[in-house]
């Protein structure tokens, strides 16, 4: 049997005459969200009160707030964000205090964790997880092109060394690159990868493998 909402959550609902079925929605068996609506209603029975929004980040396309909450003596804070990404409401700043202030009232209620704010949910479904893949691998090929823009030299003089076949010089080119570069061009050339297949290949051969190793030995 799926479990229920928290009887913390029901018994806010109940005193403002909401039940579940109208105040939450089941975003997948056993796994429980409470609409936006009903988590303002249940902020102002309770009494919080929030703080003006502190900005971290706002620009044309992304916005990041942080919001705290106070009731009864106590204190919760959490991150909103929004972006063209994450939102098809295009007033994200809206958005993203919309989505701090839920975090906030559930972690007030003492259930975060347990149920999910509207917004968080989306993030269960099927196109919220298409969604979210989607966008980590946009990420991953943005860095991934940024490496390429800084390091464009070293990546030519490696080319270079592939076409001669000349290992040390090819080991040389990716021993001066740092370890954060090397992991954003590590990327399959199906993906955007500037490395090709026969490259990627000549990398982890034995022969490259020993000239980085007399490389690094001296």
């Amino acid at each position: 049997m799926a479990s229920d909402i928290p009887e913390k959550v029901k018994e806010q609902l109940k005193a403002l005459g909401l039940t579940r079925d109208s105040a939450c929605w089941e975003v997948r068996p056993g796994t429980w969200s409470v609409k936006h609506f009903a988590l303002e209603r249940i902020a102002a029975q309770m009494g919080i009160k929030f703080d003006a929004p502190q900005v971290l980040t706002v620009s044309p396309e992304y916005v990041a707030l942080c919001v705290t909450g106070h009731v009864d003596g106590m204190s919760e804070w959490s991150v909103g964000e929004a972006s063209a990404s994450t939102s098809h409401n295009k007033y994200y700043c809206a958005m993203a205090e919309k989505r701090a202030k839920d975090r906030v009232i559930l972690k007030l209620i003492g259930v975060h964790g347990e149920v999910y704010a509207e917004d968080e949910a989306d993030d269960f479904t099927e196109q919220g997880k298409a969604r979210n893949e989607l966008q980590e691998k946009v990420q991953e090929l943005m860095t991934h092109n940024e490496a390429v823009r800084n390091h464009w030299q070293n990546i030519g003089y490696m080319k270079q060394a592939f076409e001669a076949q000349d290992a040390l010089m090819f080991a040389e080119g990716w021993l001066e690159l740092d370890e954060d570069s090397k992991h954003a061009l590590w990327i399959a050339p199906s993906k955007g990868g500037v490395f090709t297949t026969e490259e990627r290949a000549y990398l982890r051969s034995n022969e490259v493998n020993q000239a980085r190793k007399e490389i690094i030995n001296g």
